[in-house]
């Protein structure tokens, strides 16, 4: 075994200690191509995985974007490695953070996840969790505890649209019974470690992961009330995940073997490359972001985003945080928002929007001129504007 292959299996070995170590009759993990046997329960599992993946393929939910698709597949398969072949992603428009992998290979990743990932590092980190619960067999333990404990649900959907996510059909099925709200907090944390170890064996950044999940805690901690996102029941306090990762980190950091593992680009352009792979969608997902109406945590989060933002994004995403303090109406948040769009409309990348609201900000402040300026652009940069005729009429009323 090469140094870095022991050095991520000793860490490995630490993360299933932390979690209470191997438990007797469990099922072994799951190899390349294996199918489960005919009559079995986990084929009863698959079969009901299968016919949901069916369906979820028609969803309009699902993103079907080639490129995108293209690029998530492949760090998926350097971190699932020969399992590959096994194994379907698809993208779920849905704003809250999420992703999974079902018994039978389909993966989901949630388009606000995506939003939240900086890397190809992070989203391997992401991938390299799911599949250590997939190749476990982590959701055929659920569901043979489920069965003899008589709570069986079909196909988990029932369980996961009442954790209040919002899924339907087949994205609601396969998520359930990949653990949405299903998994133990054992199961999670054997993934985390397993993860770790997945991710960094094909070369990618082992504090990919702390970094995605101290951004993760300062959002949770920033909703109001602090209230826990159902995904986050089952899991592991944030604080104990963020912990374990910063010591498998660290002890990965000062035992790196020169040689190493797998080489990949380097850091940053495999920062860019994830960038340029989102960037169709940004807009898009910033404004699903705010739909979800928990303006708290996405200030927290849009804000770190606008703050490390590549020039290219500056003035979305200066927008979209304007918007975030200008729905939450809280104490000096007209004045944040009126700043942020008086930034944004500067960036090449403003959208039309910026223009609207940085007219009506001019306004309220008493600068007709400028109320004018800035409305009128709006209407040239979106001449099909649903809200054409009530800005033209606000216009109108501008006019000296």
């Amino acid at each position: 075994m090469s140094r870095s292959a022991a050095r991520v299996a000793g860490l490995v070995g630490l993360g299933l200690a932390l979690a209470g170590g191997p438990v007797a009759g469990r099922p072994p993990p799951l190899s390349p191509g294996e199918r489960p046997a005919a009559g079995s329960t986990e084929a009863e599992l698959w079969y009901g995985m299968d016919q949901a993946e069916r369906a979820l393929r028609d969803l309009p939910h699902v993103e079907r974007d080639a490129a995108l698709n293209a690029y998530l597949q492949e760090v998926l398969c350097r971190v699932a490695s020969a399992h590959c072949d096994d194994l379907r992603l698809y993208v779920v428009t849905n704003p809250e953070f999420n992703a999974s992998m079902a018994p039978n290979g389909a993966t989901l990743v949630f388009t606000g996840a995506l939003l939240r990932l900086r890397s190809d590092d992070e989203l391997a980190a992401l991938l390299g969790h799911e599949f250590a619960h997939y190749r476990q067999r982590h959701s055929l333990q659920q569901w043979q505890a489920s069965k003899r404990s008589g709570a069986a649900l079909g196909t988990f959907g029932v369980a996961t649209l009442g954790a209040g996510v919002g899924l339907v059909g087949g994205v609601a099925q396969l998520a359930g019974a990949a653990g949405l709200s299903g998994f133990s907090r054992e199961h999670e944390r054997e993934a985390d470690a397993l993860g770790f170890e997945f991710a960094a064996a094909q070369g990618y950044m082992p504090g990919a992961g702390l970094a995605l999940w101290e951004r993760l805690a300062r959002e949770e901690a920033a909703a109001i009330g602090r209230r826990h996102h159902p995904v986050f029941a089952s899991h592991p306090a944030t604080a104990e995940r963020v912990d374990a990762l910063r010591r498998w980190t660290e002890t990965a950091s000062a035992e790196a073997s020169p040689a190493g593992p797998p080489q990949l680009p380097p850091p940053e352009i495999r920062r860019t490359r994830y960038q340029a792979a989102i960037e169709p969608f940004l807009d898009r997902w910033l404004a699903e972001e705010l739909n979800r109406r928990r303006y708290a945590a996405s200030i927290q989060m849009i804000g770190e985003l606008y703050a490390e933002a590549p020039a290219a994004w500056r003035g979305r995403t200066a927008h979209y945080l304007g918007e975030a303090y200008r729905l939450r109406r809280g104490d000096g948040d007209a004045a944040r928002a009126a700043a942020l769009q008086a930034e944004a409309i500067q960036a090449p990348d403003a959208p039309p929007a910026a223009f609207r609201e940085h007219g009506y900000a001019r306004r309220a402040a008493g600068d007709d001129a400028g109320a004018r300026d800035a409305l009128a652009r709006y209407l040239q940069l979106a001449p099909d504007a649903p809200d054409r005729a009530f800005v033209e009429r606000d216009l109108a009323s501008l006019m000296p």
